[in-house]
């Protein structure tokens, strides 16, 4: 892979890590608002969202690891600035996908078997493109955020 190729890519994984991170806060935030007008079920996805990406790594640390799994990154003061790594990364994207099914089965669920008012009835909807409008938005304004600063020196 040529340097431009490989910063751009490194460039795009950052800026995507960035974006699952405050779509996951922003999906928090706005199940813990949700939570009493809609029972249990917004906690019990809040809940998931926490343990997902936790989970991987206790049983990961259970297990024995190579020695040298160092990330080399050409982007290296960015990804630490952002705190990306590829483990983090691929346990977020992993807990994100988890939680995006959880939460088209409650929209689902919702949707077809509940007695909620009309503006009820709506909330997962709403908040599942909330989420992936947070995700998407925010990964681009983060990627030419770090192009803006390398620019512009601003290191």
């Amino acid at each position: 892979m040529t340097d431009i190729k490989k910063l751009n890519y490194e460039l795009s994984s950052i800026s995507r890590y960035a974006g699952l991170l405050y779509s996951k806060y922003t999906l928090l935030i706005l199940l813990a608002i949700i939570y009493y007008p809609m029972r249990i079920t917004p906690a019990y996805i809040f809940i998931a969202a926490i343990l997902t990406p936790v989970v991987p790594r206790i049983v990961s640390a259970s297990q024995p690891q190579a020695k040298d799994k160092t990330d080399n990154f050409t982007l290296a003061y960015t990804a630490g600035r952002y705190h990306f790594t590829t483990e983090n990364y691929k346990y977020e994207k992993l807990g994100s996908s988890f939680t995006l099914i959880l939460l088209l089965l409650w929209h689902i669920k919702v949707y077809y078997h509940s007695t909620y008012s009309l503006p009820f009835k709506l909330a997962p909807s709403l908040i599942i493109i909330v989420y992936i409008l947070v995700r998407i938005i925010t990964g681009i304004i983060i990627k030419y955020k770090i192009k803006y600063n390398f620019m512009h020196l601003n290191i």
